[in-house]
């Protein structure tokens, strides 16, 4: 009951900040992440289901100076852990179009999105990559694998264990999805849900080529 009505105050308090990430919104459908990593340590105080987190402030502060990304800059080089057991360089070269998505198991819209991803992603994997990154900072591992296994997913589920690249995007709401060309460079950063629909338009305009993804 406590985990309910602390996610319930985060969706009431959502997105604060969000215009900074420079991206579209959809704050009807958004879970709001954790504005630091203590609250979700003190949720589970007691349950011997975090670590204490010793250092969090020194990280937190690197993260934060860390510069955001906006859409028309590349995608930067970074290392992720999947839980297949592989290694992800989200900055290597794919040759093809790339879709993003944070999020939480917690988060409700998450858990809508992810099946409708999971479709597009079995329709369109020749051309375009899907990389689920959770963000288990704010996150239990072992709630991260059961969502994988409940849904069933099929693209590449990837961890964001310190948060890193999330704060990078502007770090406000869950799911974040992330739209990247074949040349590796961001097109749109779209904060919250997105419909099947418009979801797919987005994808196959990535699949185009097409420079512009904003709404027509």
């Amino acid at each position: 009951m406590k985990k309910i009505v602390f996610i319930k105050f985060l969706m009431v308090m959502l997105v604060v900040g969000v215009a900074s990430s420079g991206g579209a919104t959809n704050m009807t459908y958004a879970a709001s992440a954790p504005a630091k990593n203590v609250q979700i340590q003190e949720e589970y105080e007691g349950e011997g289901r975090l670590e204490t987190g010793k250092g969090i402030d020194t990280g937190l502060d690197a993260i934060e100076v860390m510069q955001k990304i906006q859409p028309g800059q590349p995608l930067p080089s970074m290392i992720l852990k999947g839980l297949d057991g592989k290694s992800y360089n989200i900055g290597a070269k794919h040759n093809k179009a790339l879709v993003i998505s944070f999020w939480a198991s917690w988060c409700d819209p998450c858990r809508l999105e992810a099946p409708v991803l999971n479709g597009l992603y079995s329709k369109y994997k020749h051309d375009v990559d899907v990389y689920g990154i959770n963000v288990t900072r704010y996150d239990r591992l072992e709630d991260v694998q059961k969502f994988s296994r409940s849904l069933n997913l099929q693209f590449p589920v990837l961890l964001d264990e310190q948060g890193a690249l999330f704060e990078r995007f502007g770090g406000a709401a869950f799911p974040t999805n992330v739209m990247v060309d074949r040349h590796g460079q961001v097109r749109e950063i779209i904060i919250g849900m997105l419909g099947e629909r418009e979801l797919e338009r987005k994808i196959e305009l990535l699949q185009k080529k097409t420079v512009s993804l904003g709404a027509e």
